[in-house]
């Protein structure tokens, strides 16, 4: 049985829940239909032609042999010496389609035809022996290339998120799952709900190398005491290492029917009476005020097709019956999967020159780590609309792909504007964020009284005591250095007073670094355009044209 601390034990907690088991069901045989008939992507990697090399390829895999414009199979492959030897055969039809791929098209297999492709050598051949009946006798000097098939793996996986879209977002977010296994994130996080252990969210998102270490104020909904202690996991389960600085419980005590969360720095604010908007317009004039007015899962995707290096927006409108100076804008987002891949893609670039680089960045100071983010419309940007056009409120930092979270971000309304509608714009680029639900409260905070508290116990995945290392911030660091490490902490919960109720949040403060070997030389001149303000905006848009050519060819020539 797959542990607790591997990535696909983590998908399994992740979707164990009622309602979203009920829909999976359904959400699962229309991936599966993706999976089945959509894109799966292989390509030829050439090989030394050596008597080890193909002594080793003949034990299991299928010889396709081109000749000029000529193709046929070479059924039972021995090499004999110099020469490799079998029977002539034609081609199995099932191999029909892979035999010459077109070079204009990706190379695509279906699914029932993977065992077949993915066991596939070509070799390109000037001459060969007939011996007797249909033997035939290949010298290796007489082979000019071998190309060995393999797996596309990361085309295959952006076809699927891509294929997705198409048929709806909750879909979108499914398959994307897939990608889990290779994705790039940040520390994953669980609550214990008086039952079993339960995904919440991911810790301090974004913060890639040490200069960006930063505090992260994550909700903990449907977290219950048991034994008089809340729960929580903090997990390494992707290719990373994890340094955590600290991990406090924070635990709101207020009133029953109000809700709390805390902002970017901390600070609480209570929730009495959110409005939705009035109107929720997208820069293309596209209404979806219905859409963010309940955090329902039919999300706005910043997904408008703009201009170069434009970032996408909607704009919201509220009501301030009140004339309230001041005000708390809510929102429930999180990042995309796409945000996710794009990164990736991007780190690819600098092939064997990654681990180099990323050692580099040790040195550069956070403030340029975090101007470099914002150029490229990473964070999510709020606006206010004044007299002297709009006002920047705050950047709202990376939370991570896979859990939505609840927002806050206090703001001041500039003198004048508190007799008028209040007009809000939201920004970031090309997908790089989806938006669920937005809302603004007037109300002024009430009372709440914050109880901070170290960890009782903290034990990792082998039972070493790691509470003096997550109860303060120093330079002392719980460091997971690998996939598969976990620290189980408990903290005391204070039963709420008559009449009031409590909400907890999990403070951490730390920053993670990618683990990748890659290879290759870097591509310094597309490495030296991201240097452009609002470049990593142009890529999202570029891949995604691509991904949309190639989907759109497979459809053409399933």
């Amino acid at each position: 049985m797959a542990s607790a601390s591997t990535p696909t034990f983590a998908v399994v907690r992740l979707f164990r829940q009622g309602l979203v088991s009920i829909t999976l069901s359904w959400l699962a045989l229309a991936a599966h239909i993706i999976l089945l008939s959509g894109c799966n992507y292989y390509r030829t990697k050439p090989q030394e032609i050596t008597p080890t090399a193909v002594t080793q390829l003949a034990e299991s895999k299928i010889f396709l042999i081109h000749q000029g414009s000529t193709i046929w199979q070479l059924n039972n492959p021995q090499l004999n010496g110099e020469e490799l030897t079998g029977q002539k055969a034609s081609v199995q039809p099932s191999l029909a389609p892979y035999v010459g791929p077109n070079a204009r098209v990706p190379l695509r297999y279906k699914s029932k035809d993977r065992e077949q492709v993915l066991n596939l050598v070509h070799i390109y051949i000037t001459d060969f022996r007939a011996g007797e009946a249909d033997q035939v006798n290949i010298p290796l000097t007489a082979m000019n290339r071998l190309d060995l098939v393999e797996a596309n793996t990361g085309k295959t996986t952006l076809s699927y998120l891509l294929g997705a879209t198409g048929i709806g977002v909750g879909i979108f977010v499914l398959v994307g799952v897939i990608a889990l296994l290779t994705k790039s994130s940040c520390p994953f996080v669980y609550a214990h709900n008086g039952e079993q252990y339960q995904f919440v969210g991911e810790a301090y998102g974004g913060a890639i190398f040490a200069p960006s270490e930063r505090d992260d104020y994550m909700p903990l909904p449907g977290i219950q005491a048991t034994g008089g202690q809340f729960q929580v996991k903090i997990t390494n389960e992707l290719r990373e290492r994890q340094y955590t600085n600290v991990a406090e419980l924070w635990v709101a005590h207020h009133a029953e029917k109000v809700q709390v969360l805390l902002d970017k720095t901390g600070n609480a604010h209570t929730i009495t009476q959110p409005q939705t908007p009035t109107k929720a317009i997208s820069m293309s004039g596209v209404n979806y005020t219905t859409q963010l007015s309940a955090p329902d899962h039919k999300v706005f995707l910043f997904n408008e097709t703009t201009p170069g290096t434009t970032q996408n927006s909607v704009i919201l409108s509220f009501d301030n019956p009140t004339q309230s100076k001041t005000g708390k804008l809510v929102l429930h987002a999180q990042n995309s999967l796409w945000l996710d891949y794009l990164y990736g893609e991007f780190t690819k670039k600098f092939g064997s020159a990654f681990n180099k680089w990323a050692r580099t960045q040790k040195d550069v100071p956070a403030e340029e780590l975090n101007q470099w983010s914002l150029d490229q419309g990473i964070p999510l940007k709020i606006s206010l609309k004044t007299a002297k056009g709009w006002e920047l409120i705050d950047n709202i930092p990376t939370v991570g792909p896979l859990a939505s979270r609840d927002l806050v971000i206090p703001f001041a309304l500039p003198a004048g504007l508190a007799s008028q509608p209040l007009q809000v714009k939201i920004e970031t680029g090309f997908m790089f964020w989806e938006l669920d639900y937005a809302a603004v409260d007037f109300t002024p905070n009430q009372h709440v009284r914050l109880e901070k508290s170290p960890p009782q116990t903290a034990r990792d995945e082998i039972g070493r005591d790691q509470r003096q290392v997550l109860s303060k911030v120093d330079n002392d660091y719980l460091s997971q250095l690998q996939p598969g490490t976990e620290v189980t902490l408990t903290y005391h919960a204070t039963p709420p007073a008559a009449g009031q109720r409590t909400t907890a949040f999990l403070r951490t403060r730390g920053y993670y670094e990618h683990i990748r070997q890659y290879e290759g030389v870097p591509n310094l001149p597309q490495l030296y355009a991201f240097r452009r303000p609002g470049r990593f905006i142009e890529f999202s848009k570029e891949k995604y044209q691509e991904s949309q050519q190639e989907m759109n060819l497979a459809l053409v020539n399933p």
